[in-house]
């Protein structure tokens, strides 16, 4: 699993994409995502609490989730780790501290020892986030690629706030924007998270049919493409806020 950046390279905000006036106060900032393979899934999960309970990563205190992915189409990913940081200050803390940690380096060792592939790496901002995501354990994800922000963003807004009536809506679902990693095929990852995987199936069976969606997808025709699609399972988090 990969090293978390020691230093930010650029902030490139999303300009249509305005902060909801109901966000969450604890949400991070900036998000670094490492997609991986691993063949082993016990023994990956053994080796990542082990390295976060390590004294000098520990004290850090650094919210960090370990999650499981499923249907992810062409992705060979099978996990993902997501750091997140309230501000590019914590970040760096982050870069400098795993990078002198002996912990993480045995946790690259053990990694490596049962066939742990890297497949990608991102650096994303919440442009968007409405509801409380804590606590959830399932999250459904859309890669997507947008190509006109001024059409995109109100719609989805929109599509997306009256969504929020049905019985099977997600408690919490945001927009992020890529800041780095993979920009020429992706700008934005949506996301929408629930209490189980059934909440999240639940969702995904009806949400298509709404008229609300349907009007969705006729407003932001053009504007907006899908990349890929996924659902990401907790398997581990540490330092939830």
């Amino acid at each position: 699993m990969s090293r978390v950046l020691s230093a930010l390279c650029a902030v490139l905000l999303l300009s249509a994409a305005s902060a909801n006036s109901q966000t969450e106060p604890n949400y991070s900032k900036f998000q670094s995502n490492y997609f991986f393979t691993c063949p082993q899934p016990a023994a990956c999960m053994g080796a990542f609490e082990k390295m976060l309970s390590a004294p000098e990563i520990a004290d850090k205190n650094f919210e960090v989730t370990l999650y499981a992915l499923g249907h992810n189409g062409w992705d060979e990913s099978t996990h993902m780790v997501s750091f997140y940081f309230k501000s590019a200050e914590r970040y760096l803390e982050a870069g400098q501290t795993f990078a002198a940690s002996p912990a993480f380096q045995e946790f690259m060792k053990a990694g490596a020892a049962v066939g742990v592939e890297n497949r990608a790496q991102t650096l994303t901002t919440h442009s968007i986030v409405a509801g409380d995501g804590r606590g959830t354990r399932s999250m459904v994800n859309w890669t997507v690629k947008v190509s006109d922000p001024a059409t995109f963003v109100p719609a989805w807004q929109k599509f997306t706030k009256a969504s929020e009536s049905y019985p099977w809506a997600s408690k919490a679902y945001g927009l992020q924007t890529l800041l780095l990693g993979n920009q020429g095929w992706a700008t934005h990852q949506i996301w929408a998270a629930f209490d189980t995987p059934v909440d999240a199936l639940t969702f995904l069976e009806n949400f298509y049919q709404t008229p609300e969606f349907q009007t969705y997808s006729e407003e932001t025709e053009g504007a907006v493409s899908l990349v890929r699609s996924y659902i990401a399972n907790t398997m581990f988090e540490a330092n939830p806020d």
